[in-house]
């Protein structure tokens, strides 16, 4: 009886999210590309140093250059894909050793929790080991550098 009921409604759940992953990567490609062409169309219509400097001072270009040097200098951005993972790990591991422990424990009979519990379990350490995977590679590429300590 239960399975009439779960099965649909986790496929039906995972192809929404994997539509929605779709739908925001797609999103946020565009948004980035049209950024993109702005920023390039602005920068091909300043022929000259003093342009610049002229464009640097108005507000609109300080917004401007400020986000040019954000997207240069964007140094948190590899912690908080670490960190990202390693909460997301920490909460699905978390989730999945409660449902086999409560599948354990003799609350319910048939194999829902275990079946849950180790899908939660087993997609909670994946997070870890990715986080563990990205925090090795952004070491090995420089891009986690340790500030000296005042």
């Amino acid at each position: 009886m239960h399975e009439n009921v779960v099965v649909p409604i986790g496929v039906f759940s995972m192809f929404a999210w994997i539509a929605w992953v779709v739908f925001s990567s797609i999103r946020r490609y565009l948004v980035a590309k049209s950024q993109a062409n702005v920023q390039i169309t602005l920068l091909e219509r300043i022929d000259s140093s003093q342009s610049l400097i002229a464009y640097a001072e108005t507000e609109a270009g300080g917004r401007f250059l400020d986000a040019l040097a954000m997207e240069a200098n964007e140094p948190t951005a590899p912690y908080k894909r670490i960190l990202n993972g390693v909460q997301t790990g920490i909460i699905l591991s978390s989730f999945g050793a409660a449902l086999l422990l409560l599948h354990s424990t003799g609350v319910e009979t048939e194999s829902d929790f275990t079946i849950f519990g180790t899908i939660a379990l087993a997609l909670g350490l994946g997070f870890c080991i990715a986080a563990a995977a990205a925090y090795i590679l952004s070491r090995s590429f420089g891009l986690l550098q340790r500030s000296p300590r005042t």
